[in-house]
């Protein structure tokens, strides 16, 4: 119990007022490819693995259009650099994850981390204790890009 705790006391929030690093933008998708919240798409950024969510709601570093909420985190575990993924299975999240949600939640195989992504990507269970990196978006006719990545 000790250990649980300890991971527990000890997360960093994400920030509420990103920083990011300028790149030269990357095609990610068109918008039409999402129709509701939680559709995602796991796209390459920079040459790393990286995913694009429709949220429910609006969040610090993401991108906000007609009512519709969008953001993209970097895929790399902040634990040991292990690939996370979406995973919508809430029960598989409560149990395996040991964190009761409501939603889908960013889920890291390796050690057993969860990313809430209405938090802005913050870790919420397991050893990470660091947020997942935002990818800052721009919308430019209908398609996403991704044009920077979070300063850490």
């Amino acid at each position: 119990a000790a250990y649980e705790v300890y991971f527990h006391l000890n997360r960093l929030p994400a920030n509420s007022n990103p920083e990011f690093n300028h790149t030269e933008a990357e095609k990610i998708a068109d918008l039409s490819l999402f129709q509701e919240p939680w559709d995602s798409i796991e796209f390459s950024f920079q040459n790393s693995p990286a995913i694009l969510v429709q949220l429910p709601q609006a969040i610090s570093g993401g991108l906000n259009y007609q009512d519709r909420y969008f953001a993209a985190f970097s895929r790399f575990c902040t634990h040991q650099g292990c690939i996370v993924s979406l995973n919508k299975n809430l029960e598989a999240i409560a149990v395996a994850f040991n964190y009761r949600t409501d939603e889908p939640t960013l889920t890291c195989q390796c050690h057993f981390s969860a990313f809430s992504m209405t938090l802005a990507g913050q870790a919420v269970s397991g050893p990470a204790v660091k947020p997942l990196p935002r990818i800052r978006l721009e919308l430019r006719e209908q398609t996403l890009y991704a044009t920077g990545i979070e300063q850490t």
